[in-house]
């Protein structure tokens, strides 16, 4: 089956629902035995476990504490596995609040000896590191996992392992996980299979101390050299930068984090740490930081003043300013404001859609912030926002409104448009699926559609996008749809919807004619990219393996034979949350809302994003005043939920 979306963008978007994504590395060959089958093998045809290779340190990286809240790790040897390594042991980014001791956690196998412990997975239970593991790399199993299967379209791992981290101790009431799987190693065999032994490590409230223990799994097929080349492959400085936007990326919706303002090689908190990247998490309400460094990626001295020189000269005369003239006519923002009075009334259906995801989100677990229903997982902060009160009635902290009429005569100033694009969330547009009995057309969230009016009344150029995105939904054919059906983002056909719209509000202004604007010369190829939903760190552990990473679509724009990205001189500058980053420096790249408006205006555009919520971003850009001087116009993209309780505070500029 396909599904076809046409769009202003002069394309066809078609994908096969039941085409399976492998790379070109995947194996033929079966890629798993189970541990009791290889019990029936005499003792002499066992496989031989390999030596490990000298060049994969044990010791994986160096911790430097700064402070209470600021830490550096130091990987001496800048592979995938050592950064991911270094980025998911004892994080405390991802640690937070762990170690807190749930309310109805019983204890009732507190006092079970090694052998009663309920892991069937695991064989060799010890509470000693095993021989086997000696001068080997321990590995973070998570990311190697996801790579296992996109290499291979094979889970195995990936789903013992979500088991191990799901077993209850006959508490299944209890949603925080009992134990994390802390390390893993994979033994490479004499047969080429790769067996896999772990650490578990038992939450402190637990009372249990550490233990170890092996799969009932042995891998084939190109798991090896999977292995091989994720453990010894070295990455350069891009690749490493890339590494940290993706992961901030992933961990935003969980951890509320985002990757700091800052040159990858020069000094942070002291000298003597010149981290290539700093990332900020703040996923319990209080900041913390991690910075991630290599040797290779190092700035001395001397090259850091040459850069800065560098730096300091193309600030300096990169910058083309351009006359600007803003178009002060408001009858786009009036029209708009006509067609969203009174669209979306509150009433019985609305009330009764209202009651009833409060039922929803009242049985959830407290600690649970994510669920399934309807081929869809739904998120707690989106549902809530779907509950919300008047927005403007919000304290000063916490109501955007007056902080984007601050903006707006900020930028009326500089001779620079507005326009506010809010996105609205999934379980807005999807209301049919998130709560059943529910007209697939009605406007489900009465409080987000009066703040659109609200902020049009107040003058503000907004971009509603809430009617094609209601559209758009009429084209889907599951397992596709307009917004990922695991994740908070959208997906190809939403985006596009979207986009159309956007790229002929742009045309519209009265300054576009005499912009420069250059349709036509730039391309556009279609692609394919894997992606795991960000909702599924969200899920109980027992249930994550239920909902694999899905193939996307990505139209990706090049200009010539280069990927497009737009440059400082660019006139329109696009800011926002990860909605602006999607598609655009993760996952394929270049083919996010910026590419494809640049595609669809022939207007250079410049993309500034924040991971870490969208309230935060407009701080960025304040530094950026040299870049300004080419600016007409500033669209200001972010998801609606922050509008209501935004754990990033809306605070003055």
């Amino acid at each position: 089956m396909n599904f076809s979306i046409k769009t202003m963008f002069g394309l066809t978007v078609v994908a096969s629902v039941a085409a399976v994504w492998l790379s070109a590395c995947a194996s033929s060959k079966p890629d798993a035995v189970e541990g009791s089958a290889k019990s029936a093998v005499q003792e002499s045809e066992r496989p031989k476990v390999m030596p490990p290779q000298p060049s994969t340190p044990v010791t994986v990286f160096e911790l430097k504490v700064m402070s209470a809240d600021k830490q550096v790790r130091v990987v001496d040897k800048p592979t995938l596995a050592a950064l991911d390594f270094a980025a998911y042991f004892n994080n405390p980014i991802r640690q937070a609040g762990k170690d807190e001791k749930p309310e109805n956690y019983a204890g009732k196998m507190a006092s079970a000896k090694l052998a009663e412990y309920p892991f069937p997975m695991l064989d060799s239970l010890s509470e000693h590191e095993p021989a086997v593991v000696a001068e080997r790399q321990p590995l973070a199993w998570e990311p190697l996992s996801k790579i296992l299967y996109a290499q291979t379209g094979n889970d195995s791992l990936g789903v013992l392992l979500n088991a191990v981290e799901a077993v209850k101790w006959n508490e299944p009431e209890v949603f925080r996980a009992f134990q994390t799987v802390s390390r893993l190693w994979g033994v490479p065999l004499s047969d080429g299979s790769v067996e896999w032994w772990v650490e578990v490590m038992p939450a402190l409230w637990t009372g249990r101390t550490v233990f170890y223990g092996k799969l009932k799994l042995a891998s084939k097929g190109e798991t090896a050299e999977i292995l091989n080349y994720y453990l010894t492959g070295e990455m350069n400085a891009d690749d490493a930068m890339n590494w940290a936007r993706t992961l901030s990326s992933y961990w935003y919706p969980t951890l509320n984090t985002d990757l700091e303002p800052h040159t990858a090689g020069a000094p942070w908190e002291g000298d003597k740490n010149r981290p290539f990247a700093v990332m900020r998490g703040n996923p319990m309400g209080t900041p913390m930081w991690v910075a991630f460094e290599a040797p290779a990626f190092r700035l001395s001295d001397e090259a850091l003043r040459a850069k800065r020189t560098a730096d300091s000269l193309a600030e300096a005369g990169e910058v083309v300013p351009v006359n600007r003239a803003l178009d002060t006519s408001s009858a786009f923002r009036l029209q708009t404001l006509a067609s969203v009075e009174g669209s979306c009334p509150e009433n019985d259906a609305t009330q009764k859609f209202r009651d009833e995801l409060l039922k929803m989100l009242h049985k959830l677990p407290k600690e649970q912030n994510a669920w399934a229903s309807n081929g869809m997982l739904w998120f707690r902060r989106n549902a809530n926002y779907l509950t919300a009160g008047k927005i403007t009635a919000q304290d000063s902290l916490h109501n955007p409104l007056p902080r984007l009429l601050e903006l707006k005569k900020y930028l009326d100033s500089l001779g620079v448009q507005l326009l506010v694009v809010p996105i609205p969330v999934k379980e807005e547009i999807y209301g049919e699926r998130l709560v059943e009995g529910t007209a697939a057309d009605l406007c489900v969230n009465p409080a987000g559609r009066e703040f659109t009016r609200e902020m049009l009344a107040a003058g503000l150029d907004v971009l509603d996008v809430y009617p094609a995105l209601m559209a758009a939904k009429a084209g889907d054919e599951p397992p596709h749809f307009s917004y990922q059906r695991y994740d908070t983002h959208w997906a190809l056909p939403g985006m596009l919807a979207a986009l159309e719209q956007l790229a002929s509000r742009v045309t519209q202004y009265s300054w576009y004619s005499e912009s420069g604007a250059q349709p036509g010369t730039l391309n556009m190829q279609e692609t394919k990219t894997l992606r795991e939903g960000d909702l599924v760190a969200h899920m109980p552990d027992a249930e994550k393996s239920k909902y694999p990473a899905d193939t996307l679509s990505v139209m990706k724009i090049f200009k010539g034979t280069e990927a497009y990205k737009g440059g400082k001189n660019a006139p329109i500058l696009l800011m926002g949350d990860s909605f602006t980053g999607v598609f655009e420096s993760v996952d394929q790249k270049s083919g996010g809302p910026g590419a494809l408006l640049a595609y669809a205006t022939g207007l250079d555009v410049q993309v500034l994003t924040s991971w870490g919520g969208g309230p935060g971003v407009y701080h960025r850009m304040m530094k950026m005043k040299k870049d300004m001087q080419s600016k007409r116009l500033v669209i200001y993209m972010m998801t609606a939920r922050d509008f209501w309780q935004s754990p990033m505070e809306w605070d003055g500029l």
